[in-house]
């Protein structure tokens, strides 16, 4: 075994780690962030508070049945991209509440070594494989958010939507960098290593490919594309990233229940549109403590963006925000109960056994 190669696979991961130095900053991060938003738009605690009394039950319970669809589905994606074993289907639903939970709680996507210690602990997959799945789900999380941005802007547009004029004018310059970043995470995915280095030299006969932030992007970019060696199968890739296109299609689909029983009129395409930005920065590692602040600030210029105004977008962001945190909490509470009934070491030993 190349044991220096199998070594990299967890740089991605190594400022995952929490301490308690960063949930304390994380903490204030989020705190300041809420207290500048509210100040900032100037819209009352109460409106947030009327609001979400306001939330029709039968809109919260169709969410929670569609939130509970995601993980089942999640499950299978993970299942299908597991090579070593074939792992239970029921103890991945467990593990992706678990993992959902925590990095919905904890800052800076600390909650991702979860899943990598609970699949190891449970399933019995090598740590390596866990460290390239996680890598493999969350590269095509992000593919299938530059997917669906630009084609709704498109559907949006054609469909006669009127976007203010500055918008606009942003816009076409967004559209084509999200279709042009799909174009490379799809090539860098599908070809491997040998499309990262036909980039890099591409980009070497510009100064620009010399500079220290181009030079990063690559040697993301590898890692990322070694993630995916040891699926062998074209069609494995095809059906996760499929699976990862209907997985944001029903996250975006809660979203669209639960705001449309806040008593808002928003078609499926606008809540996509506006609900973009606070999805992508919690997929990215830049939230603090229970994304207090990243997702309503995400979301309320998404709705600016629309022609909403500010009252909407943050009276309904803390609301759906609130919502989801009671979803991954109940259900990260049903799998930590599940596990405790299945022991986490039975996969150990189940190894020693053999």
């Amino acid at each position: 075994m190349d044991h220096g190669r199998e070594a990299d696979r967890y740089k991605p991961l190594q400022n995952t780690r929490i301490t308690i130095s960063k949930c304390i900053i994380s903490f204030f991060i989020a705190a300041g962030l809420v207290f500048g938003l509210l100040k900032l738009t100037k819209v009352s605690p109460s409106v947030i508070l009327n609001t979400l009394k306001g939330v029709s039950p039968v809109a919260v319970l169709i969410g929670l049945t569609l939130h509970i669809l995601t993980y089942w589905l999640r499950s299978v994606r993970i299942r299908l991209l597991i090579s070593s074993k074939r792992a239970d289907l029921r103890g991945l639903f467990d593990i992706s509440a678990i993992h959902n939970f925590m990095n919905h709680v904890l800052p800076f996507r600390a909650g991702e070594l979860t899943y990598i210690y609970l699949i190891n602990q449970s399933q019995g997959v090598p740590l390596g494989e866990g460290v390239g799945t996680l890598m493999i789900i969350r590269i095509m999380d992000l593919t299938a958010f530059c997917v669906f941005y630009p084609f709704t802007v498109l559907w949006l547009h054609i469909n006669g939507f009127v976007f203010p004029e500055y918008i606009w004018k942003a816009l076409w310059c967004v559209v084509p960098v999200f279709l042009m970043l799909t174009a490379i995470l799809f090539v860098v995915t599908w070809k491997g290593v040998s499309a990262v280095d036909l980039l890099r030299r591409w980009f070497l006969r510009g100064f620009i490919g010399r500079s220290s932030l181009m030079c990063l992007a690559f040697d993301k970019l590898e890692e990322a594309a070694q993630s995916f060696d040891h699926l062998g199968s074209k069609k494995v890739y095809v059906s996760a990233l499929l699976m990862s296109l209907g997985l944001l299609g029903l996250v975006y689909m809660i979203a669209y229940v639960v705001i449309a029983g806040m008593g808002y009129s928003m078609s499926y395409p606008l809540v996509v549109f506006c609900s973009t930005l606070a999805y992508l920065g919690f997929i990215l590692p830049v939230q603090g403590l229970g994304g207090f602040g990243t997702v309503e600030a995400g979301w309320t210029v998404g709705c600016l963006m629309a022609g909403f105004s500010k009252e909407m977008g943050m009276a309904s962001g803390f609301s759906f925000h609130i919502i989801v945190l009671g979803y991954v909490s109940l259900l990260g509470l049903y799998g930590m109960l599940r596990l405790r009934k299945t022991p986490i070491t039975a996969g150990l030993q189940g190894q020693k056994g053999t």
